[in-house]
């Protein structure tokens, strides 16, 4: 009789794992609705308008996996990163948006901006580490000058 008991209670802890493997059992991550994205795009929109930098980050960046191969998201999400002063994600966010759409040229445009600004930002860090007799000071301020009069403004750090 121990063994009859045994024998049962193993063939129902067999068939508890077994139904707990079922498929049917699985339950797959809710797809967003059409109105989950709109939502979301318009809380992201206004707190983008409102320069409420932290959500619209948030909200895009959410967007982005809701609607991937929309590029939008990531151009905008790029631009939070700029006001944010981090231009790496901001590098990375404009590369996401040439990926879905390699024709946009505001795209291009920002992510040219954000690495002159970079490469600015390495020459006067380099001009930091030079004796200003040193020829490439001399070269590093005329990059430096050379850049801002192209662009036709100040400079501040982007890093």
């Amino acid at each position: 009789m121990h063994i009859n008991v045994i024998y049962k209670l193993l063939t129902l802890l067999i068939m508890l794992c077994l139904s707990a493997c079922n498929a049917e059992n699985i339950i797959p991550a809710q797809e967003p609705t059409l109105v989950d994205i709109t939502e979301t795009e318009r809380n992201a929109n206004q707190a983008y308008q409102e320069e409420d930098w932290a959500t619209a980050e948030r909200e895009y960046a959410k967007l982005t996996g809701m609607a991937p191969t929309n590029s939008e998201p990531w151009f905008r999400l790029g631009n939070v990163f700029v006001r944010l002063n981090r231009p790496n994600d901001a590098l990375q966010a404009y590369r996401e948006a040439l990926i879905r759409d390699s024709k946009n040229a505001k795209t291009w445009h920002n992510l040219g901006i954000v690495q002159l600004k970079q490469a600015t930002n390495t020459f006067l860090e380099m001009q930091n580490h030079l004796l200003p007799e040193d020829p490439l000071y001399k070269r590093a301020e005329q990059v430096v000058n050379s850049i801002t009069k192209l662009l036709g403004q100040d400079f501040v750090k982007t890093q």
